[in-house]
């Protein structure tokens, strides 16, 4: 066998290992929570020692954004259509990752997080940053592409949060606090494609003659 078929194969076997400690480390955090949990419990729980977890990921928090980092690698986000539109582009992606948030495995993955942050504040800062805003960019850059080519990336972002949270924001918090199970697929769509619509009638140019609700929200009535 040549040295870099050796390689391959070593590389191979470390990658398999890798998917079994994943595996092992969701069940047992789930179950466990972050912070009770221990290198351990993890190790027991994939048939491995402590010494080849180790070799695997650097410590316990690395592991974890492993188990995050795995899940975000299966959002698969659509391709563009031949005709499809500006609201069907933003319908699709937001559709896409809600049903990647509202998923039950993610829904108990972030009350971890959440559960965690009492322990360790920037436990749940770095999950925000890394995580939670790589899966906002897509909304980001389609915002830029289809809807409104001219923004910053600032404006992008922050029209991207107001969708995001006209769309999916409800369902989220929602679910999150077992106010109620997450939402039909049937809801879903259709709470989606109201917010797009909404949404993009507010991104349209103002008629002539018609004055934008932002030029006289606030400004005193006439005779007052």
């Amino acid at each position: 066998m040549s040295e870099q078929m050796r390689k391959r194969g070593h590389k191979g076997e470390q990658a398999s290992r890798l998917t079994a400690l994943i595996e092992a480390a969701e069940a047992v955090f789930l179950q466990k929570g972050y912070h009770a949990a221990t290198m351990n419990d993890v190790a027991k729980a994939a048939g491995m020692s402590k010494k080849t977890v180790y070799e695997l990921v650097e410590s316990k928090i690395d592991l974890f954004f492993s188990i995050l980092a795995d899940h975000h690698e299966k959002i698969v986000f659509p391709s563009p259509e031949p005709g499809w539109s500006a609201a069907d582009m933003l319908s699709a992606n937001l559709l896409c990752l809600g049903r990647f948030l509202l998923a039950p495995v993610q829904i108990a993955l972030i009350r971890l997080i959440m559960a965690e942050y009492t322990h360790s504040p920037d436990f749940g800062r770095e999950f925000l940053r890394n995580r939670v805003a790589r899966a906002k960019a897509r909304l980001e850059d389609t915002l830029s592409s289809l809807a409104c080519p001219a923004l910053s990336a600032a404006q992008a972002k922050e029209m991207s949060a107001l969708l995001f949270g006209m769309a999916l924001g409800e369902f989220h918090i929602a679910a999150l606090i077992g106010f109620r199970p997450p939402p039909s697929r049937q809801a879903l769509e259709a709470r989606v494609r109201r917010a797009v619509e909404i949404f993009l009638a507010g991104c349209a140019p103002a008629k002539p003659g018609i004055t934008p609700p932002s030029a006289t929200c606030g400004a005193p009535r006439p005779g007052a």
